[in-house]
């Protein structure tokens, strides 16, 4: 379920809206409110959708309004959050981690909470979000599988034209920097002194490259400890695993993995 919640916060969208009803006359009665959790992708990751779809006994998946683009969705409906989704959160004690998503989440346990039916009704104010410190985050005991599924979403591993490997992470916000930097430290085992700089559109990235960051991100992506990666994400780690190999810089350290 964490590794779930990690790719969520990255690739997920908890949707809160106004849902307008009509009566049989066709004219406009009272709005309610649409409640749902939206993941969409392009469609070489329709197996990871199917996963989460079979392992979560709830969503369905949709691609007939996205073929033209390639894109494949799963829609989990307020029902889904309710009777599967949120019960599971609650009872393995997990959170949302990215603010977004943390937010979004929020409005929809204060609808469930204050058993608001009409949009009209709805006067949610934003709470002060307190931010985690990077040893709370590498704390949490579902971080390692809450990495996996934000790795799955935002992050890449590949080769340079130079021939160095490379593992990145990246997200949007300065509020996200600790996330990162958690991340390096539970993969790496120490804090990184990399600096974050944000891009031009406030994006910031984690970018590990050095032969023992390589080894230590084989490491953590191949422990049987933690759920392991799936759908795209997998076979782009696969790849990655075998350019090592036939590497001269990084067989060496790549020869004890398997995919």
């Amino acid at each position: 379920m964490a590794m779930f919640m990690g790719f969520v916060d990255g690739d997920g969208y908890i949707d809160v809206g106004e849902q307008k009803q009509y009566l049989d006359d066709k004219t406009m009665a009272k709005s309610t409110i649409r409640v749902r959790l939206v993941i969409a992708l392009h469609k070489r990751d329709l197996s990871l959708l199917e996963y989460f779809v079979n392992t979560l006994g709830v969503g369905k998946i949709d691609f007939h309004e996205l073929v033209k683009f390639n894109k494949v969705r799963v829609i989990f409906s307020k029902r889904d959050l309710i009777t599967v989704i949120i019960p599971l959160i609650k009872k393995y004690g997990l959170e949302f981690l990215t603010s977004q998503r943390s937010n979004q989440y929020a409005k929809v346990i204060y609808i469930l909470e204050n058993s608001i039916i009409s949009w009209v009704d709805f006067k949610y104010e934003a709470q002060l979000r307190v931010e985690k410190s990077v040893q709370e985050l590498v704390n949490l005991d579902y971080f390692a599988d809450w990495l996996v599924g934000f790795t799955m979403a935002e992050g890449s591993f590949g080769m340079k034209a130079t021939g160095s490997a490379f593992y990145q992470l990246k997200q949007k916000g300065k509020e996200h920097v600790n996330l990162l930097k958690a991340a390096a430290l539970l993969i790496l085992g120490e804090e990184t002194k990399k600096l974050f700089n944000p891009d031009a559109v406030d994006a910031y990235q984690l970018s590990l490259g050095s032969k023992n960051d390589i080894r230590l991100v084989l490491c953590f992506f191949t422990s049987p400890d933690h759920h392991p990666l799936y759908g795209y994400k997998r076979e782009q780690f696969i790849t990655f695993l075998a350019a090592l190999k036939t590497s001269k810089r990084y067989s060496a350290i790549a020869a004890e993995f398997n995919g």
